[in-house]
């Protein structure tokens, strides 16, 4: 069955000033497998060490929070129930970005222009979490709401991690999240989350090489920062977006045989990809490891 759409679904990132990318080499392993080198990378008062490779185009960026609703537009609202909105993954609290465009494994196109509205775009996403709750309106009405929201969030994000149930990124997308597996708890200094490997889905489709990423979200120990981490991934066998392409003996061309054996085609993709993990690209250890090493305490 398809996702139904995320009750918390809603997010985004605004145009911001280039902040400059502050680094500090960290020395590889010299036996007996030296590991490859990498950077800690610094955005404001957080760190976190990625791959040389990934470092060297990184970008960082401090976004001030982006509502749905301007002051002006809000008002409006309240006199005129027909003026509504529509939010997107672009609606999002003042937040740091870590984008990392040389992470996005090769075949894959991302547009860094629009990377900004973009659920699977190569970056990780640190939020001032006290914002959440006024994202739908003008920002600042319904920001009491926010602490609510983020207990709800961490009790999904814990019982996920356990087993029970799924979470879904807090992003505002036409659909939901469909293939989700290969879940694994990650600490970090300062917090915890969960990772996961999903596609956004509308409609009934097959797993597609491009749409498919690593998911991480997490949150401080003290509930001030929520994280968001997400990654395009690809691995043999993947499909493209061809209309013609077929995976596990599935096609769109045979849509009402697609729809119609949907739960079991999702079982058996998903039992295909924890099967294939070890082949995922990125690596997943390397993603792991890169989230493992983030210093997200608190909102400063």
């Amino acid at each position: 069955m398809i996702p139904s759409m995320s009750r918390r679904n809603w997010i985004g990132l605004s145009s911001a000033a280039l902040f400059g990318c502050q680094e500090r080499k960290v020395p590889a392993a010299t036996a007996p497998n030296p590991a490859p080198a990498s950077r800690q990378l610094q955005a404001g008062p957080f760190s976190v060490t990625v791959p040389d490779a990934w470092a060297k185009t990184a970008v960082i960026r401090k976004v001030p929070i982006h509502p749905l609703y301007t002051a002006e537009e809000w008002k409006l609202t309240k006199s005129d129930k027909h003026f509504l909105l529509k939010p997107s993954y672009y609606n999002r609290p003042l937040h740091w970005t870590i984008r990392l465009p040389a992470a996005t494994p090769e075949g894959i196109k991302i547009d860094l222009e629009n990377a900004d509205d973009d659920p699977t775009a190569a970056q990780i996403l640190i939020h001032k979490s006290d914002e959440w709750g006024s994202i739908l309106t003008d920002g600042i009405e319904g920001r009491e709401k926010s602490a609510e929201l983020l207990s709800t969030l961490r009790k999904e994000m814990d019982g996920a991690a356990a087993g029970d149930g799924n979470v879904d990124s807090p992003a505002f997308i036409d659909g939901g999240l469909g293939f989700t597996s290969l879940k694994k708890q990650l600490e970090f200094d300062g917090g915890h989350g969960i990772r996961m490997i999903n596609q956004w889905l509308s409609e009934h489709d097959l797993m597609r090489k491009g749409r498919l990423h690593y998911l991480f979200v997490g949150m401080s120990d003290d509930n001030t920062c929520q994280i968001i981490a997400t990654f395009p991934i690809t691995l043999p066998g993947l499909p493209d977006d061809s209309p013609d392409a077929e995976h596990l003996g599935r096609s769109v061309r045979r849509w009402d045989e697609l729809s119609r054996n949907f739960d079991i085609y999702c079982t058996e993709a998903e039992a295909w990809l924890t099967k294939h993990a070890a082949e995922i690209t990125p690596n997943l250890d390397t993603l792991d490891e890169m989230l493992k090493s983030l210093v997200v305490r608190r909102w400063e």
